[in-house]
């Protein structure tokens, strides 16, 4: 009797509150949670979110039922009367005008680190006077009015602050982002053995195939595993966000993890873990882990028939991915996209070396036995594979390479004035393909004209011998790839000593994948953004125009550079020609793969960006599909 009259009560409360349209104050945590809809967007994992609307001429406030309203219109419209349309009411509220009817924003709560922030859409072009007055209005009409910041998440709002500073509290992204203790990375459901693995304090670990991983660190390297909670944040693009897209299977950040004694009691069980966009949950079960589809065994089509370098500022090549790799050739059409859109630049005197040379070097040095005893041996011996490959490796880098393409090269290299410094990176048949990204396997090296110690030869033999990098094959094997069937290719270009800025972008908005947009990732100088130190957090921020009408972008930041003083790296212009472009790129480049049949559907991309020089002259170095 009591079971039943509880849950009449939770069912009653329910009812109340579904039926709430609205409070013109919050007294305490229920009635926030009560009115709690979904976030802005999905960069924040675990946020609560509460829409609020400040009426102008009556200086009320509306914490309304954002489950019931999912826009701010439909609230105006439905309980405020607000009479004109969508259009109309965009205009008359998210504009730059001082005279508005209603003041929009969202009321966010952190839960782990009890923050409570005020945000702005990226959209909304509210000008400083009226963010002042919106937020002391919310300010006075909340319990934890001491504790409310605003979040400057955008570089109007940076700007407008840098300027003259707000008279409110504010935060920017940094803050946001180093109070944040979970991440989603991969959605999904998995079960398995939860085990934990300290990687801080091991330079190797070794998983079992049928375990869900808790590990206090981000290694190079991840064997198969049925899913990972890990304590460190990731860019979009680390090696272990796209392992996770790659091999689909749940990922989550929770920087507490590693100490939370709720998952410490469940380790050594059988568990299931479920990861959404914006949480994730462990619990022990009685579930049966499901078998894993057998893949079947893919084998590549090499040609090593083809000889001499390619420029690939000349021409694309006609199924050149079959003998140069997908790195060149999708540089090669970036090339001539280049030519056309003239926003951006490629790097100078790019040349591919075919799959020839390497399967040369292979047979005329006597490797091809080592590589037979090593996909001979059994599988499940760990340590003899990996001394297999570390001696193929070996034997690869020890053996001279061959003089008729030293020649072709250095005389490739000697011929232009301008650059001493080179680039030799992987250009495979098994990388930047769709299904098989292949990002961070394989080696890049660099050469210096007339250096005793960087030579050409070196940097050839450290990316030939890099198709037989554990990580690589690891991955190959899961993904049952040929390696018999798998060559390398390397693509030339200058290097890039002194660049401003450096970073990767998507072609799609990763936090709010209902509008078109980009996803940036950028750093200042040289620093990595797919691999930075832990310490360390790069410009991430998302682009989307809601007009197409117009140029107006919504750029909308998830952090700053700790490398750069609370200012963004690029400017808004800079960021408008990189919206512009990489989704002029993003057609372009999906019209040759539709003809050349290199992709099954139209695909977004990740692209690899440089600024250098006193005129930050933008280059794009690489193409390749998005696993998204």
């Amino acid at each position: 009797m009591i079971k039943k009259l509880t849950l009449l009560l939770l069912f009653m409360s329910f009812l109340a509150n579904a039926q709430v349209n609205y409070h013109s104050r919050i007294n305490k945590i229920s009635e926030f949670t009560s009115l709690q809809g979904e976030p802005l967007n999905d960069k924040i994992a675990n946020l609560q979110s509460v829409k609020v609307v400040y009426d102008v001429a009556a200086k009320k406030v509306y914490f309304f039922n954002s489950k019931k309203f999912k826009y701010h219109h439909e609230f105006c419209e439905e309980i405020l009367g607000y009479s004109k349309d969508l259009s109309a009411f965009n205009e008359d509220n998210y504009s730059n005008k001082k005279q508005r009817t209603y003041l929009l924003a969202n009321l966010n709560f952190m839960p782990e680190s009890k923050i409570w922030f005020l945000e702005l859409a990226a959209s909304d072009f509210m000008i400083a006077s009226n963010v002042e007055i919106l937020f002391k209005a919310v300010q006075k009409q909340v319990y934890f009015k001491n504790e409310l910041v605003f979040y400057l998440n955008s570089p109007r709002l940076m700007s407008a602050n840098q300027l003259k500073p707000f008279s409110i509290p504010v935060v920017f992204s940094d803050f946001i982002f180093k109070n944040s203790s979970e991440q989603s990375i991969e959605s999904g459901t998995s079960i398995g053995t939860l085990a934990k693995y300290d990687v801080l304090n091991t330079k190797e670990f070794q998983p079992k195939s049928n375990e869900i991983i808790v590990i206090n660190a981000t290694p190079l390297l991840i064997p198969e595993v049925k899913g990972i909670i890990v304590t460190e944040f990731q860019t979009p693009l680390s090696h272990l966000v796209l392992l996770a897209k790659n091999r689909n299977i749940p990922v989550y950040v929770d920087k507490n993890a590693w100490e939370n004694t709720k998952i410490n009691a469940l380790v050594g069980k059988n568990v299931e873990l479920k990861v959404t966009k914006s949480m994730y949950s462990l619990s022990q079960t009685n579930k049966k882990e499901s078998k894993p589809i057998q893949l079947k065994w893919i084998t590549l089509q090499p040609n090593y028939n083809v000889k001499n370098i390619f420029d690939l500022n000349e021409s694309v090549l006609k199924n050149g991915e079959t003998y140069i790799g997908s790195k060149a050739q999708n540089l090669a059409i970036l090339h001539q996209i280049s030519i056309k859109n003239k926003r951006f630049k490629t790097p100078e005197y790019a040349f591919a070396i075919p799959f020839y040379y390497y399967q040369n070097h292979i047979l005329q040095h006597g490797i091809q036995p080592k590589i037979d005893s090593l996909l001979a041996c059994n599988a499940d011996s760990i340590q003899q594979r990996n001394h297999l490959l570390k001696s193929i490796r070996k034997a690869i880098k020890k053996a001279e390479v061959d003089t008729e393409l030293l020649q072709l090269v250095t005389e490739k290299l000697s011929k232009q004035k301008d650059f001493t410094h080179f680039k030799f990176r992987s250009s495979t048949n098994a990388e930047d393909i769709e299904g098989f990204n292949g990002a961070g396997l394989y080696d890049s090296k660099s050469a210096i004209l007339g250096d005793s110690i960087k030579t050409i030869s070196k940097a050839i033999t450290e990316v030939w011998s890099s198709l037989w990098n554990k990580r690589a094959f690891l991955e190959r094997e899961i993904f049952r790839i040929d390696h018999r069937s798998c060559a390398m290719g390397i693509l030339v270009h200058r290097s890039f000593p002194d660049e401003l800025a450096n970073g990767v972008v998507i072609s799609e908005n990763i936090y709010r994948k209902k509008y078109k947009g980009i996803t940036v990732n950028v750093q200042k100088g040289e620093v990595s953004v797919v691999n930075p130190d832990a310490a360390v957090t790069c410009d991430e921020f998302y682009v989307h125009n809601f007009n197409f009408m117009d140029d107006t972008l919504s750029i909308d930041y998830r952090s700053l550079s700790s490398l750069n003083d609370h200012v963004p790296l690029l400017s808004e212009s800079e960021i408008k020609t990189v919206f512009d472009v990489v989704l002029d790129i993003e057609r372009n480049i999906n019209a040759v793969w539709k003809k050349n049949k290199t992709t099954k559907s139209y695909r977004p991309i990740d692209v690899e960006v440089k600024w250098e020089g006193t005129h930050r002259t933008f280059y794009i170095k690489q193409v390749r599909v998005y696993m998204d």
